[in-house]
């Protein structure tokens, strides 16, 4: 599976942090950078605020837009917060916009300094794999949750279309895996992973003898900022920086990201 083995993360100058939670909906951030950031874009908020609010009290002049289209109000409000009533697309739909409309609906194109947090349900791959280029590399650092679902045959059918319909799911994989790496190819040309965790709310799948996660919250950094970007020997997850998203349930503990790096 390419886009696994091809997923590399790198240690940097700068000093890692977690911003939210100990649970789902915390970050792992660098600090320095977040202490530059004049302006955070939220994408996906639902219910939950305090990633946002976690940054605005460690970097408390930042100005932070916050989109979601379904949701009437955010959950907490906050002088620093602007909300609105729109997700991120790759074009503009009905309650749907660009990230590249909305930074020239608040003047914040081209400026720097700039963070993107996004966890859309699967439409980041659609929103990154029409993203500008110039758009895509305006950012400091980039936190996603990225969703890896693959399509999973369980059907009882006679063995001809047992074997059919795996082939034809075979065939669906292969096209969103082709997909997945597309996407992170494109944003490896400007950014570095520096950290990622597996969310345990879905357990490891098995495609083809290849164990995978379905669900990665994944840490960028612009290589820009970035001096001597080293291939880091750190296991993950990390004590005291990673948390189960689920905290009810054990973290995923037995996926090991360096076995990728020979």
């Amino acid at each position: 599976m390419k886009y696994i083995k091809n997923i590399k993360i790198y240690d940097t100058e700068y000093t890692k942090k977690r911003l939210g939670p100990n649970k789902d909906g915390g970050y792992v951030v660098l600090d320095e950078l977040c202490k530059k950031c004049n302006i955070l874009y939220s994408y996906g908020i639902s219910d939950d605020v305090s990633f946002e609010l976690d940054f605005l009290s460690n970097n408390p002049k930042t100005k932070v837009r916050l989109f979601d289209h379904t949701i009437e109000s955010l959950p907490a409000s906050h002088e620093n917060f602007c909300f609105l009533k729109e997700g991120i697309s790759f074009e503009k739909q009905p309650n749907l916009n660009t990230l590249e409309n909305h930074l020239k609906h608040y003047g914040d194109l081209n400026l720097f300094n700039k963070i993107l947090k996004i966890d859309v349900e699967w439409n980041e791959w659609n929103v990154f794999e029409q993203m500008p280029d110039n758009i895509l590399s305006q950012f400091d650092q980039i936190f996603c949750e990225f969703h890896f679902i693959p399509v999973v045959y369980n059907g009882s059918n006679s063995p001809y279309f047992t074997k059919f319909n795996k082939f034809v799911y075979g065939e669906i994989n292969d096209s969103l895996f082709n997909k997945y790496q597309n996407v992170l190819e494109k944003i490896y040309k400007h950014y570095y992973i520096f950290h990622l965790h597996i969310n345990n709310s879905l357990p490891l799948n098995k495609i083809n003898g290849q164990t995978f996660p379905p669900l990665v919250e994944i840490s960028f950094v612009n290589k820009n900022l970035i001096k001597n970007p080293k291939l880091t020997k750190q296991k993950f997850p990390i004590e005291n920086l990673d948390f189960p998203n689920k905290d009810y349930k054990e973290d995923i503990l037995n996926f090991d990201w360096n076995e990728f790096y020979e």
